[in-house]
């Protein structure tokens, strides 16, 4: 990146290709910050698995935008390090935190389950009336793993939901559950698949228990939707308290 101004902003951003040696302009950028984030999308260095952390609306639910950068402060209530995910349109928000690329706060802090920054779990927009859910997908191999754990609980000898409304979202899933994500489920959705993978690990395993190794992306979606399940019905408690 060249600043080209002794005072004020203006950045261009180029890409060098070691292997043939050639120097590419890509684009020109406003800020660092923006010069930063379209380095980082050209070279790939953005970790997928991201989203924005802002709420939008009820009907929107949380941004569904891809995070690039990180907003953080230091808490003087807790003395810890609070940080929200941000994608370039919400990138101004809390503008007196710290800014920086998500990249380098990867590298040098790590962040958390993302989950783990939102209270009650990361809610999804309104789907014919009813509220959704949203399940991150980072692997290719994850919806066919769903899907066909959802056909293997339909041809199960025995009932594996108690209720018709599971079965309805399960067939109806087993056939749509599109190959990449993120997923915006609804509680019956997320009720009926998280039966549905718990029932295959006790079938596999004899008890359930997250897979390694080879299956190491089938457990981290299992997981996902479970922990996405587990705040649909807390919020169904709340709703009905």
């Amino acid at each position: 990146m060249i600043n080209i101004r002794d005072e004020g902003e203006d950045w261009y951003v180029y890409a060098w290709d070691e292997r043939n040696g050639v120097t590419a302009y890509l684009a020109r950028a406003v800020t660092e910050n923006s010069a930063r984030e379209i380095l980082e999308i050209h070279a790939g260095l953005r970790r997928s698995g991201y989203l924005c952390e802002v709420f939008a609306s009820d009907s929107v639910g949380h941004c569904p935008e891809d995070a690039t950068g990180v907003r953080w402060t230091d808490s003087k209530r807790t003395g810890e390090r609070v940080r929200v995910l941000l994608c370039p349109h919400h990138g101004g928000v809390f503008d007196d935190w710290a800014w920086t690329p998500i990249s380098a706060y990867l590298t040098e802090w790590g962040i958390d389950p993302e989950d783990t920054g939102i209270i009650g779990g990361r809610l999804g927009p309104l789907r014919d009336g009813d509220q959704t859910w949203v399940v991150l997908v980072d692997n290719t191999c994850q919806a066919p793993f769903i899907r066909n754990t959802l056909r293997r609980a339909l041809a199960a000898s025995e009932p594996v939901w108690a209720g018709t409304e599971y079965v309805n979202a399960a067939v109806r899933l087993s056939h749509n559950l599109p190959d990449e994500g993120p997923w915006y489920l609804t509680r019956e959705e997320l009720h009926a698949t998280r039966i549905a993978v718990e029932r295959r690990s006790r079938w596999a395993r004899g008890t359930w228990c997250p897979g390694t190794g080879t299956d190491e992306n089938h457990a981290v979606i299992a997981q996902r939707v479970i922990e996405a399940s587990e705040h649909a019905i807390r919020h169904r408690q709340q709703g009905l308290s």
